[in-house]
C-alpha cells in the first residue's frame, strides 16, 4: 500500500510539473462540464442583477460558493422552505400573468423586494398594474395598505398616513390599527401612535384558563397591543403610566406576578430591553408580519369551520415573513419567528440557512442554527455553533444564551457540561424571575440525568420563588420520579381542582395515575375525559393509548399511539416511540419493535429511559403482556376530583 501511493505521488507530480511547463505554449480547452456551468452561473447572475441586496444574500449556495438559482426548485414554496428569497422572487417573477393573478400576493412579493432595493416607484407601479389587471384599478385594502408604507419609505407622511387611513379599516384583525400606530411612531408622531393604542385596548381583558381556551387568541393580540403602547410609553420616559398600561396584563393573570413584576422592572430599569425608536423600514416589516400572523389565523379558523384543518408548513405565512424581513433584515424579532416556523415543520436546513444568513451573527441565532444542526444529525457543527454563540454573548444576552447551550448539551448528553452550566445559568440569575426559571430548568437537567433527589430539590426551590400552576406540576413530576407518589398525588388533584377544563391537567393527572400508581381504572377515565376536549392532540392521544395497553386491549393501544406518532409528524417523541416498540413486540412484530425503540433511544430519553431502550434492544422483553381487563365505563363527568379525594 505504501508503495502504490509513492508511485501515485510520483505519477501526480509529474503530470503536475508537465502541466506547468506546457502551460506556457498552449492551454488546455476548457470541458464542456465547465462550460455549461459557467453559462449557468451567468444566467442565474442575470436573473439575480435586480433583486435586492437582501434577497440575494439569501441565496442558497453549492459546493463552490455559487446560488444554486431558481432551477434548484421544482415549485417556489421549496425556495421558501430552503430559506432562499433569491430563487423565491426569481421564480414569482417567471410565473404566468395568469398564475400571478390567483393572488395578490405574488406581485406584493415581487413590489416587496423592489422596495427593498429602494426601487419605491416601480414597486408602486407593479402594485398599480397588478390592481389595473384584476380590474379593481389597484384600489383593494391590501395594495393600499402597501402603497402607504412605500410613501412612508419615501418620506412622504403626510401623504402616507392619509393613505393609510383608507385602508385600516379592510385589514384583518387589528393589523389596520396596529400598522397605523407604527408609521406614525416610526414618522415621528408618538403622541398620534398613543391615541391608536388607547383606543384598541379593551377596558376589560380575560385570559385564557388554559391552552385550548378559544379565548387564547384574541388575548395575545391584546398582549400584542399593550405591550407596544407600553414600550412607546417607556421609549418616551413616561416610565409610570407605561407600567401602568403593562399592569393590566398582570391583573389579567394574577398567577404570573412574579414575571410580570420582572418586566414591569425592566420598563422601570430598562435592563434587558432594547427599546430604540424604529426606523419607517423596521416598522414596515413588523407590520407585515402582524398582517402575515392574522392572515395565518384567519385560514385556520375557515378550515376548522369547515370541518378540517391546515396540515403542515405553512409555505403562505413563511414566504410573506421572509419577504418582509428582506425590507429590514436586522429585524431579529421576526427572524426567530420564521426559524420557529421552519422548526415546527422540522424544516432544519431552513433553520440554518435562515440564522446563519443574518446581516449580523447573535448568539441566538447562533444557538438556533445549533439546534437545527443537532436535530438534523450534525453533531460536531451543533457544538462549534454552540461555541460561537458563547463567544458572541454580551451581558444583556448571556443568560438566555447560557439556556440553550444547556439545553443542547443535555440533548447530546453532556452531563458534566450541563451540571456546569446550570451552575453557571442560577449564579447569573438575578431577580426571582430568572431564579424560578433557572431552578426550574435544573429540574429538567437532574431528571434527565436520573439524579431525582437533585430534581425535587430544585423544583421546590423554583416553586418557593414562583408558585404557579407550572411549578407546581413540575415538582409533582419530580417527586414522583423520586419515589414520593402521596406527596405529588395531592399536588396534581389540588391543581385539578383549579383547571375543570384543562385537557393537560387533565392528561398529567391521568398519565400519572397509570403510570404510578394501581388507579387503572380512574386513569383511564380522566384520560378519556381528556381526549374528548383535545381529539388532535398527539400527546393526550398517547397516554390514552397507554392507558388501552395497560389495561391489556392492546391492538386499540396500537391505533391510538400510532395516531399520536401521525398527529405529531414530521417530529418524534421518544416516550411515543417507547410505548410503540413494546406493543409491537406483544404483537409479534419484532422488527417494527425494535425500529421504534431505536428511534426513541435517538431522541434524548431521560437517563432511566435510556438503560431501559438499551436493555430491550439487546433483550427484547420477556415479562407477560398485560392482562385484558373490562374497559371502565366514562362518563361526561369522570376526571372531576372533589376535596375528599385529596
Amino acid at each position: 500500500m505504501r508503495l502504490k501511493n509513492s508511485v501515485a505521488a510520483s505519477v501526480l507530480a509529474l503530470s503536475l510539473s508537465l502541466s506547468v511547463s506546457l502551460g506556457a505554449c498552449a492551454a488546455a480547452p476548457p470541458s464542456a462540464a465547465l462550460v455549461e456551468t459557467q453559462a449557468e452561473d451567468a444566467v442565474i447572475a442575470e436573473t439575480y442583477a435586480s433583486l435586492s441586496d437582501a434577497a440575494r444574500a439569501t441565496s442558497v449556495l453549492d459546493a463552490r460558493g455559487k446560488p444554486v438559482g431558481p432551477d434548484a426548485y421544482d415549485v417556489p414554496s421549496d425556495a421558501v422552505k430552503a430559506g432562499d428569497m433569491a430563487a423565491f422572487i426569481a421564480k414569482t417573477r417567471d410565473l404566468d400573468m395568469e398564475d400571478r393573478d390567483v393572488s395578490p400576493l405574488f406581485d406584493a412579493f415581487i413590489a416587496l423586494d423592489q422596495a427593498a432595493a429602494g426601487r419605491l416607484e416601480e414597486a408602486r407601479q407593479t402594485l398599480a398594474d397588478a390592481g389595473a389587471r384584476s380590474g379593481e384599478d389597484g384600489e383593494t385594502s391590501f395594495y393600499i395598505y402597501l402603497d402607504a408604507w412605500l410613501l412612508a419609505m419615501e418620506g412622504k407622511a403626510d401623504e402616507a398616513i392619509n393613505r393609510h387611513r383608507g385602508a385600516a379599516g379592510g385589514m384583518p384583525g387589528l393589523t389596520g390599527d396596529l400598522s397605523l400606530a407604527a408609521m406614525l411612531d416610526a414618522l415621528g408622531r408618538p403622541e398620534q401612535a398613543l391615541a391608536v393604542y388607547e383606543a384598541m385596548t379593551p377596558s376589560k381583558i380575560e385570559a385564557p384558563e388554559h391552552q385550548f381556551d378559544p379565548k387564547g387568541l384574541i388575548y395575545s393580540h391584546i398582549r400584542t397591543v399593550i405591550s407596544r403602547h407600553a414600550l412607546l410609553l417607556q421609549r418616551l420616559g413616561r416610565i409610570d403610566e407605561a407600567k401602568a398600561v403593562y399592569q393590566q396584563l398582570a391583573d389579567a393573570e394574577p398567577e404570573e406576578a412574579i414575571s410580570y413584576a420582572a418586566a414591569m422592572d425592566s420598563l422601570e430599569t430598562g435592563k434587558n430591553l432594547k427599546n430604540e425608536p424604529q426606523s419607517v423600514a423596521e416598522a414596515f416589516s413588523q407590520s407585515l408580519a402582524d398582517v402575515s400572523r392574522t392572515m395565518q389565523e384567519q385560514r385556520v379558523i375557515r378550515r376548522i369551520m369547515m370541518g378540517g384543518r391546515i396540515e403542515g408548513f405553512d409555505d403562505q405565512r413563511s414566504a410573506f415573513d421572509q419577504v418582509a424581513l428582506l425590507i429590514s433584515p436586522e429585524n431579529e424579532d421576526l427572524r426567530s419567528a420564521i426559524i420557529d416556523e421552519m422548526y415546527a415543520s422540522a424544516l432544519y436546513d431552513g433553520v440554518a440557512h435562515v440564522a446563519t444568513t443574518a446581516p449580523e451573527a447573535t448568539a441566538s441565532l447562533q444557538i438556533a442554527a445549533a439546534q437545527a444542526k443537532l436535530m438534523s444529525g450534525q453533531e460536531d457543527a451543533a457544538r462549534a455553533a454552540i461555541d460561537k454563540a458563547l463567544s458572541l454573548t454580551d451581558d444583556d444576552n448571556r443568560l438566555s444564551t447560557l439556556y440553550g447551550a444547556l439545553q443542547l448539551h443535555s440533548r447530546m448528553n453532556d452531563e458534566k457540561a450541563s451540571k456546569e452550566l446550570i451552575e453557571k445559568v442560577i449564579a447569573l440569575s438575578e431577580n426571582p424571575a430568572e431564579q424560578a426559571a433557572a431552578h426550574g430548568l435544573a429540574t429538567s437537567i437532574y431528571n434527565q440525568f436520573g439524579d431525582y433527589k437533585q430534581a425535587v430539590s430544585h423544583a421546590e426551590q423554583a416553586r418557593a420563588l414562583d408558585d404557579t400552576h407550572d411549578r407546581r406540576v413540575v415538582l409533582a413530576d419530580a417527586l414522583g420520579r423520586n419515589g414520593q407518589i402521596n406527596e405529588a398525588l395531592a399536588i396534581l388533584r389540588t391543581e385539578r381542582l383549579t383547571r375543570p377544563n384543562d385537557p393537560y391537567m387533565l392528561n398529567t393527572l391521568g398519565y400519572f395515575l397509570i403510570e404510578r400508581t394501581d388507579k387503572l381504572d380512574e386513569g383511564f377515565k380522566v384520560l378519556s375525559r381528556a381526549r374528548a376536549m383535545a381529539e388532535r392532540d398527539p400527546y393526550i392521544a398517547d397516554s390514552l393509548g397507554w392507558a388501552y395497553f395497560k389495561l391489556g386491549h392492546i391492538n386499540e393501544a396500537k391505533r391510538l399511539i400510532e395516531l399520536s406518532r401521525q398527529e405529531l409528524a414530521p417530529h418524534q417523541h421518544w416516550e411515543i416511540e417507547f410505548h410503540l416498540g413494546d406493543i409491537y413486540w406483544y404483537l409479534d412484530d419484532k422488527e417494527a419493535a425494535e425500529a421504534a425503540w431505536q428511534t426513541a433511544l435517538d431522541n434524548g430519553p431521560p437517563a432511566a429511559e435510556k438503560a431501559a431502550l438499551t436493555d430491550r434492544l439487546e433483550n427484547g422483553l420477556s415479562e407477560p403482556k398485560p392482562e385484558r381487563q373490562p374497559l371502565p365505563d366514562v362518563s361526561l363527568t369522570d376526571g372531576e376530583v372533589d376535596r375528599q379525594d385529596i
